[in-house]
C-alpha cells in the first residue's frame, strides 16, 4: 500500500519528454483540457471505491465541458482549481507541480529519484523529531512522519529503546501529516501483547477482492510493553497516517488521545502523473478498522482529552502523573510526580509574586534577593536562580525539578528557609540577616 509521503515511485513517475508547463507560464487550452481530462482518468482506474471514482470522474469531465477550469490560466491555478473540485470527495486528493525526474545523461542513474527519496528520508532522521525523558520518568517521542519501517525501522527501534524504562509515553502527533502504514505497524506493535494476534487495521480496494489486513507482529526487535500507559498528542493538521496512530489505539482503549480533532484524510493512495508536468494523488484504498468498521476520513480522530494543541502536552503530562501516582507505594516517588504536575500547573497558572521583599535576607550559606521583578536564590559560590512562586510561601528552582524552597514565618516576618529535596533530606536555615 503507497503511502501520502512516502511513494517513492511516485518521483519516478513522470514520462521522458513530457510537455512540462512552468507553474507561472500560461496553458493553453488544449493543454488545459489534456491535464483535466487526464486527472478524472487517473480518477476513475485508482480511486478505492469503483463506482464513486467513476461519478467523480464524470463531474470533472461536465466541469471541463461548462469551461468550470477555463479561469485556471496556469499550472499552479489548475492545479489549485482541481484540488478544490476533489477534495471534498476525499481529503487526500491533490493535484500539484510534480519533482522533477532526472534525465538521461543528467549526471544522475536510474535511480537518482529514488536515491533523492531516501537521502531526504534520512535528513528528516525519518520523522523522528525528538526523543527525551520528561520529568516525572516520562518518555517522550515526537513523530513528525512515519517513514517505511524498512528505512526507518532502526530510527523508530532507538527511539523506543531510549524510552523503554519510563513509566509512561507521549507519541507527539501535532505536525505528523502522514506517512508509512508499515512504521504505524511497527510501532503498534510494541505497546501490545504479542502472544495475542491483533488486527491493528483492514484496507479496502478497488484492485483487491478482498480486504488486506495490518497484523500486529508477532515478533519484535526490542521489548513489548502491553500495560505502560500511553497518551497520543493530536492537532487539526495531523493527517493520514498520523491520524492512523492514535485512531487504532484508541479504538483498542491501548491509548488516551489528547488534543484537538485531526484533519480526517483516512485513505491512502499514491501520486499518479499528468500531462503539464503536474501529478494527483488518488487514494487506492480506504482504511477499515476492524473494531469501529469505519475509519476517520472526513470526521478526524476525536480526542479523549479535547484542548487546545499547543496545551496537549501539558495535559497528557498530568493525566500520567495522576494514573502512575495511583500505582505507587514509595513517598518519594510520589512527590516526585506531586512536585512535577504543580511546576505545569504553576506554568499553565502563574501564581503572583506578592510581598516579594519579605523574602530577601540571609539564610545559612544561602542568599535570597529581589532584582528585575524576580527573586533570586544563591548558595554561597554557586549560581543565582530564579525563584518561581509556587503560593503559600512555597517556590520552585528554574531549571530545577528535584528542589523546593518554604519558607517559615513568624506572623507576618520570614524566619527562616527549609531546602526540600527529592532524593536528599530536608535542609532547614534560620534566617540570620
Amino acid at each position: 500500500m503507497r503511502s501520502i509521503l512516502f511513494g517513492a515511485a511516485a518521483l519516478l513517475l513522470l514520462a521522458d519528454g513530457a510537455v512540462r508547463a512552468q507553474d507561472s507560464e500560461t496553458l493553453s487550452a488544449s493543454l488545459r483540457s489534456e491535464i483535466v481530462t487526464a486527472a478524472a482518468d487517473a480518477v476513475a482506474e485508482n480511486f478505492y471505491d469503483s463506482d464513486r471514482g467513476a461519478q467523480i470522474a464524470a463531474d470533472l469531465r461536465n466541469q471541463l465541458e461548462s469551461g468550470g477550469f477555463d479561469t485556471s490560466g496556469t499550472a499552479a491555478e489548475l492545479a489549485g482549481a482541481l484540488t478544490q473540485a476533489l477534495r471534498p470527495q476525499d481529503n487526500h486528493f491533490a493535484v500539484r507541480m510534480a519533482p522533477p525526474r532526472p534525465q538521461p545523461g543528467g549526471g544522475e542513474d536510474e535511480g537518482g529519484g529514488e536515491a533523492a527519496w531516501l537521502a531526504a528520508m534520512a535528513r528528516s532522521n525519518y520523522g523522528f523529531q525528538e526523543v527525551s525523558i520528561l520529568p516525572g520518568n516520562i518518555g517522550y517521542i515526537d513523530m513528525r512522519s512515519f517513514a517505511p519501517a524498512q528505512v526507518g525501522g532502526d530510527t523508530a527501534l532507538a527511539a523506543l529503546n531510549f524510552v523503554e524504562n519510563t513509566d509512561a509515553v507521549i507519541f507527539d502527533m501535532r505536525q505528523n501529516t502522514g506517512g508509512a502504514p508499515s512504521m504505524v505497524q511497527f510501532i503498534i506493535s510494541h505497546f501490545l501483547d504479542p502472544r495475542e494476534e491483533t488486527v491493528i487495521n483492514t484496507f479496502v480496494s478497488s484492485a483487491r477482492e478482498y480486504p488486506s489486513e495490518l497484523v500486529a507482529l508477532a515478533w519484535l526487535p526490542g521489548e513489548s510493553r502491553p500495560e505502560v500507559p500511553l497518551y497520543v498528542l493530536t492537532s487539526g493538521r495531523t493527517g493520514s497516517a498520523g491520524e492512523a496512530f492514535p485512531y487504532h489505539l484508541q479504538a483498542m482503549e491501548r491509548a488516551t488521545i489528547v488534543g484537538e480533532t485531526t484533519y480526517g484524510a483516512g485513505n491512502p493512495g499514491g501520486f499518479h502523473p499528468l500531462p503539464g508536468g503536474l501529478e494527483i494523488f488518488v487514494s487506492d484504498g480506504s482504511a477499515r478498522n476492524p473494531i469501529t468498521g469505519t475509519n476517520w476520513e472526513g470526521t478526524g480522530v476525536i480526542p479523549d482529552v479535547d484542548v487546545p494543541a499547543d496545551e496537549a502536552l501539558d495535559a497528557a503530562l498530568l493525566l500520567a502523573y495522576d494514573r502512575i501516582i495511583e500505582t505507587l507505594d514509595d513517598p518519594a516517588q510520589r512527590r516526585g510526580l506531586e512536585w512535577a504536575g504543580e511546576a505545569i500547573e504553576a506554568r499553565r497558572n502563574p501564581v503572583s509574586l506578592d510581598g516579594a521583599l519579605a523574602y530577601e535576607g540571609v539564610y545559612g550559606p544561602r542568599r535570597v534577593y529581589f532584582e528585575d521583578g524576580a527573586l533570586f536564590y544563591q548558595r554561597q559560590g554557586g549560581p543565582a536562580l530564579r525563584m518561581l512562586p509556587l503560593g503559600n510561601d512555597r517556590f520552585m528552582l528554574e531549571g530545577l525539578d528535584d528542589l523546593r524552597v518554604v519558607f517559615s514565618r513568624d506572623g507576618d516576618a520570614v524566619t527562616g528557609m527549609t531546602l526540600q529535596s527529592l532524593d536528599r533530606p530536608d535542609s532547614a536555615s534560620p534566617r540570620t540577616e
